[in-house]
């Protein structure tokens, strides 16, 4: 008999540790400050560079466009070499574990680059997210890239993370 509610306890208790498992870690929503009333991206994090160079991408972005806000700041350092720039958000979508943000450049070093618009997406897959982005030389300024559009996340993080909340209206989206 003590046999068996022993092994009924431990069974209980794998039962319990594989839900929590499962379930994966809780969020701020399901903490009891309620479910989200806005999407984010907001972190900060390294890009993996073989080379040695240090690319270095950090998000405070809230908002769903048209009303998106926030901050966004990039860097990039390689021998004898580095260029920042940083900027205000003008967009920011959220599906599931993706996010695009746009924003115009404010604060910069590099040529030609302040206030033109930039696009940046995320992939927020835990700690291995991947980050893409749209710009580069365009001393005419021929290639604007529009609100909302940016590549596919092709670069990997090495350190730091990434948190894409998705949010849309009540009766929007996929809600």
């Amino acid at each position: 008999m003590k046999r068996s509610r022993e092994l009924a306890a431990v069974g209980a208790a794998m039962v319990l540790a594989t839900t929590l498992v499962a379930a994966g870690p809780v969020s701020a929503a399901e903490e009891g400050k309620g479910k989200p009333s806005e999407p984010s991206l907001v972190g900060a994090a390294k890009m993996l560079r073989k080379d040695g160079q240090d690319v270095r991408f950090a998000f405070d972005a809230h908002g769903l466009f048209p009303d998106s806000r926030g901050t966004f700041r990039v860097s990039h350092a390689g021998e004898g070499f580095s260029a920042y720039f940083q900027g205000r958000v003008d967009c920011l979508v959220v599906g599931g574990p993706v996010a695009v943000v746009t924003g115009i450049v404010e604060d910069t070093d590099v040529p030609g680059l302040k206030d033109r618009r930039i696009g940046m997406t995320v992939y927020d897959d835990g700690r291995r997210d991947r980050v893409g982005y749209s710009w580069g030389p365009d001393p005419g300024h021929k290639f604007v890239v529009p609100p909302c559009l940016s590549s596919v996340p092709f670069e990997t993080v090495e350190t730091g993370d990434y948190r894409a909340v998705e949010w849309f209206p009540p009766g929007r989206g996929i809600s």
